[in-house]
């Protein structure tokens, strides 16, 4: 990457950082806005996790596709491509509601919202892979962690956003911001200054995607240990995602809370945590081993789940597990900034777009594969008990890790 001064890389990062930030805290306010309306026309359990899948299987299915093009194709035209067409089908979305009176179909809004997840899935793995080409070596860290403070604004921000709006203005407003954030990230892209792709060979053969996916793979294997933290990752996530989706529940029915007023603040505690901690993320750059403090994050977070499971069912139990999440979430960004870092690192920048979609495809998988495990585990054990299991588990994990020799030499 061609490094200048401090403020031209800073100026030029940022426009993007900022610009596609707030460009997806818009798209997820109105996609939650979306959903309360769906709740409402649909009033069906059925249809709202047809819908959640919807919204997670482009993960899986176009995350390969995506990162072998980031790295054969300019990045500034593929984000725009892909915010382009997410504009398209929302103006569509947007006439057909004028044309209705607001009268959308179940049908056309899950059309629209696997459309728009598909865009979506388009452009994470061409933003993270472009990052190590914008942003300083020395720097990856502190923007990484920034990056899980984004995250948590977006958990936090549009759930709540998304039910204002959507008392306050019909559905066609509504699509129009949604718009407006099209737009929004349009403009950042285009203002921003990416270094041009390097042809390698592989462009003058022409495109196959499984000859691209196994270099991707290749560049994990010649790596030591890259494979192992990879994997590591993926059985965090199938161990952490379930519980995350049984916060709800584990309020109201452990801590016999309100799932109105009690359960956000769950929610807001995480997100909080995750937000503070992205933000202090810099100052770990110089510790001995770059995976100790991910190695702390998913002690800390297994510790969580466990003495989340043992606390009694009260409400000073319900005070408890407030700041007992506002902990696990200062533990997040420890995990994802760091292993993100390492693969932006370790990688060459020709290959960073195969294997980026190569890790969004296995954590986009092993979310569904934790979550559809612990539906059938559900039957047997109480929710407090899944957290306790949860916590166990994890904590094994990082144990049957810190003995595994390929790790140490990373």
């Amino acid at each position: 990457m061609h490094k200048n001064t401090y403020y031209s890389w800073v100026n030029n990062f940022y426009r993007l950082f900022i610009g596609q930030g707030l460009a997806t805290i818009i798209s997820e306010t109105v996609n939650y806005s979306l959903l309360f309306y769906l709740t409402s026309i649909s009033k069906s359990a059925t249809i709202l996790s047809i819908s959640e899948i919807i919204s997670l299987l482009p993960i899986a299915l176009f995350a390969p596709f995506a990162g072998v093009m980031a790295d054969r194709v300019s990045k500034k035209k593929k984000l725009i491509f892909s915010d382009t067409i997410s504009l398209i089908v929302t103006l569509l979305l947007f006439l057909q509601a004028i044309n209705s009176h607001n009268n959308l179909t179940i049908d056309l809004i899950l059309i629209s919202n696997l459309l728009r997840s598909t865009t979506i899935s388009i452009q994470n793995p061409t933003i993270q892979s472009a990052v190590p080409e914008l942003v300083p070596d020395d720097k990856l860290l502190k923007i990484n962690g920034q990056y899980s403070s984004l995250q948590a604004l977006n958990q936090f921000f549009p759930p709540i956003l998304g039910g204002i709006l959507y008392g306050l203005l019909s559905v066609d407003y509504i699509l129009l911001l949604s718009g407006l954030a099209n737009v929004i990230g349009i403009c950042a892209v285009i203002i921003t200054c990416f270094p041009r792709n390097e042809v390698n060979n592989a462009n003058q053969r022409g495109f196959h995607l499984l000859f691209e996916l196994k270099q991707g793979l290749h560049s994990i294997i010649q790596v030591t240990g890259l494979n192992r933290v990879i994997i590591y990752k993926a059985f965090s996530v199938a161990i952490i995602v379930p519980s995350t989706a049984l916060y709800p529940l584990m309020t109201s029915e452990h801590f016999h809370g309100s799932l109105k007023f009690d359960a956000p603040l769950v929610e807001v505690s995480i997100a909080l945590g995750m937000a503070l901690s992205g933000l202090c993320m810099g100052n770990l750059n110089n510790l001995s081993h770059r995976l100790t403090p991910a190695g702390i994050g998913v002690l800390g977070i297994g510790l969580s789940l466990f003495i989340s499971g043992i606390l009694p069912g009260n409400h000073y139990g319900f005070i408890i597990f407030i700041i007992i999440n506002f902990i696990a979430g200062l533990c997040i960004p420890w995990i994802d900034a760091h292993v993100q870092t390492l693969l932006q690192d370790k990688i060459e920048h020709k290959n960073l777009g195969k294997v980026i979609s190569f890790y969004l495809m296995m954590i986009g998988l092993a979310g569904p594969a934790g979550l559809s495990l612990s539906s059938v585990i559900s039957k047997f054990m109480s929710t407090a008990e899944i957290f306790i299991g949860s916590g166990i588990l994890l904590i094994l994990m990082l144990l049957v890790a810190l003995f595994d020799r390929k790790l140490r030499s990373i």
